[in-house]
């Protein structure tokens, strides 16, 4: 069986999808689960519906936030952020630095007189980034110890080229936080949208209404003609003129023969983390106060934990209320072979005191192990892409998306990237 067009996408993502509504001509989207979203699913478990992580729908690009409102139609809510750090047994407003004031007074003198008296210099990695740019106690007390949970390896082992991304906040705010005076940090998604219905998976069905979309086609083999391309899935070929590939990188590279052995040692190098997410449930609505909360001690498995029903009310029951607890690990770690029963009665434990509930009030759990989650920038990270995509490029090969790219790209990144990359191919 063989079907013929002008372009194949591989991954019926975020990027995938946004990219076949952006395109022009005729394009299929192939994805190898049987439904699409990628990273951007929900699951419904009792009547409760949860995200992978705290999707949230925020641009400084008012077109491209435009778009995603006419995309979901009505089907949207503005929400205003309220994160919260779990510090020292109390909770601080996030970012760290703009909840300063909540924190012993011994510990607010050390992160204001660190921050004022903090010295510049070149940093080589993300461990001296934070002391450079934040001083001493702001990264000894949260910085550090969360980025080590998050990434599972040393903040030091950790690259730098990507902090533009983390806003540096004013001296004066900094200085207003400590002695009380409210601040906000992260200004440009303070406030968000979410899905009324639906979860952020709402986003995926609005992004698939006429697409040429084919679940269930996870591609073997991938090969360069004459005229463009054919892919595989051991059933089924597929012919286009032109190819893009939103799945993770080194899924690409397994299915294309003739790799380099230096592009393929530096695809097998690159670093990713998986994520476990563990979801509970409550029949009261002690858990729709907060939008999350992040944790950097590593008593507690969870480095952050979404209150799904903050997002939207219609996430749980009548009455009830939710979380998501995120748990990074790297590939092969034994936690990934845990049993639900054992993650549940874990995470149901740790968090009892910061989320105010007891494992016995959990009614519903859920547990959802996902392999390709966070991209790790390492100390080899550039050195290795630029040989993977130098390879992929040269085969006129085309990617765009998270792990496409493998780059760490929020939602709306994402989007830009496949916006721009469909207005390069359409001309």
């Amino acid at each position: 069986m063989s079907a013929e067009v002008e372009t194949i996408i591989l991954g019926g993502g975020l990027t995938g999808l946004s990219l076949a509504q952006y395109l022009e001509g005729e394009t299929l989207v192939l994805e190898a689960k049987d439904r699409p979203g990628g990273l951007c699913r929900s699951f419904v478990k009792d009547g409760f519906t949860y995200d992978i992580g705290g999707h949230i729908l925020f641009s400084r690009d008012s077109e491209l936030l435009a778009q995603l409102t006419g995309w979901l139609g009505g089907n949207l809510l503005e929400q205003r952020r309220n994160n919260q750090i779990w510090f020292q047994d109390r909770f601080v407003k996030y970012p760290f630095e703009n909840g300063l004031y909540a924190l012993e007074k011994q510990d607010i003198f050390e992160c204001l007189l660190g921050f004022v008296e903090r010295s510049g210099g070149d940093p080589a990695n993300l461990e001296q980034w934070c002391r450079f740019r934040f001083g001493d106690a702001i990264a000894d007390k949260y910085l550090i110890p969360y980025n080590d949970k998050i990434w599972k390896r040393p903040a030091k082992d950790i690259s730098v080229h990507w902090v533009e991304r983390i806003p540096s906040p004013p001296t004066a705010d900094v200085i207003k936080a400590a002695i009380g005076i409210e601040t906000e940090g992260y200004t440009h998604q303070l406030n968000f949208l979410y899905p009324e219905r639906g979860g952020i998976e709402a986003l995926i069905h609005a992004l698939a209404k006429g697409v040429n979309l084919q679940t269930g086609f996870r591609a073997q083999s991938i090969k360069k003609t004459s005229s463009g391309w054919q892919v595989s899935d051991g059933d089924q070929t597929c012919s286009c003129r032109r190819l893009i590939s939103t799945i993770p990188v080194m899924d690409l590279a397994a299915c294309l023969d003739g790799a380099p052995g230096d592009a393929r040692a530096a695809c097998d190098a690159l670093q990713y983390n998986s994520i476990i997410l563990v979801m509970l449930g409550v029949g009261h609505e002690g858990l729709n106060d907060k939008s999350a909360v992040y944790i950097p001690g590593p008593d507690i498995l969870p480095h952050r934990v979404c209150y799904m029903s903050y997002f939207s009310p219609h996430n749980a029951p009548q009455g009830s209320s939710h979380l998501v607890a995120e748990i990074t690990v790297p590939p092969g770690d034994p936690l990934l072979k845990a049993s639900e029963d054992e993650l549940v009665g874990r995470v149901a434990g740790q968090v009892a005191d910061l989320c105010a509930i007891t494992p016995s009030e959990v009614t519903a759990s859920d547990v959802q192990k996902l392999k390709h989650a966070y991209v790790v920038y390492d100390q080899g990270y550039l050195a290795n892409r630029e040989k993977v995509y130098a390879w992929l490029d040269g085969l006129g090969l085309y990617t765009c998306g998270r792990f496409g790219s493998f780059e760490y790209l929020n939602m709306d990144q994402c989007l830009e990237q496949a916006r721009g990359l469909a207005a390069q191919l359409n001309k």
